[in-house]
């Protein structure tokens, strides 16, 4: 968009183009840490034929390395609550969203909209965010999350030298029962250790399902250097025509 400073310059790719070009000759990469002890051993068992299935369609696998994946997580919720507290800052119920009625006036509208609008994790983010961004806490935490953020996106851009696509788990285990977890944050945290590095890097990924574990889906994830995303519909595309498993339906 030519009126949006913060869009991509150029023009927009075409997509679809080359999904049924196949993946022999991709070069696909393993990265090692994302199957260690953490990922529940059926969930690994079921990637890991899933990416036998990619090298039996011609692509070309390899084991790579991210060692500054495992601080992923913890980067992730220091930057995501640090921007969540600046940007609900501003937040009063006046332009928009809810806005508490009942109030004497503009501070106890504002403190009630606060109060009553945001849900429990929303307010356990920002106050994660406003100490990780409070005087003396600064540099310790958002800075320094900042920088290994930055370590971790050139370990992936030297990766995406050797490698087209990388695949992993989308998440270490299979879905467990609603509110299970809501009583402790970091295991629900933990649930998101394969996806966060994506995200705070910046670059694109996909999730096809590739079958079951423990009677419950699995995820299959697929990861690409930035705007790479034609090749990861493409290998995303491949691997549907060669299973069945997207055509999987719950009873209901």
């Amino acid at each position: 968009d030519p009126r949006d400073s913060t869009s991509i310059p150029g023009d927009r790719p075409d997509y679809l183009e080359g999904l049924g070009q196949g993946i022999r000759g991709l070069r696909i990469g393993v990265p090692r840490e994302y199957f260690d002890e953490a990922i529940d051993a059926e969930v690994k068992g079921v990637v890991s034929q899933a990416i036998s299935v990619l090298k039996g369609l011609g692509a070309e696998v390899e084991e790579v390395s991210l060692p500054s994946t495992s601080f992923g997580l913890s980067v992730y919720y220091i930057i995501a609550p640090s921007e969540c507290s600046a940007n609900m800052a501003r937040y009063d119920g006046v332009k928009y969203g809810f806005s508490y009625q009942d109030s004497r006036d503009v501070q106890e509208a504002m403190e009630m909209t606060r109060q009553l609008g945001f849900g429990p994790e929303v307010k356990r983010r920002i106050m994660l965010g406003t100490y990780a961004l409070s005087a003396g806490y600064y540099d310790a935490y958002y800075l320094k999350a900042l920088k290994v953020r930055t370590l971790l996106r050139r370990e992936l851009e030297d990766v995406f030298q050797r490698c087209q696509v990388l695949v992993s788990p989308t998440s270490p285990s299979v879905a467990f029962p609603l509110g299970q977890r809501t009583a402790d944050p970091v295991q629900m945290y933990l649930s998101d250790i394969c996806t966060i590095p994506v995200n705070i890097a910046g670059i694109p990924a996909i999730s096809i399902p590739c079958g079951f574990a423990q009677g419950m889906p699995v995820g299959l994830q697929l990861i690409g250097a930035a705007l790479s995303e034609p090749t990861l519909l493409r290998t995303a595309y491949a691997y549907e025509q060669a299973t069945e498993w997207h055509r999987a339906r719950p009873a209901l």
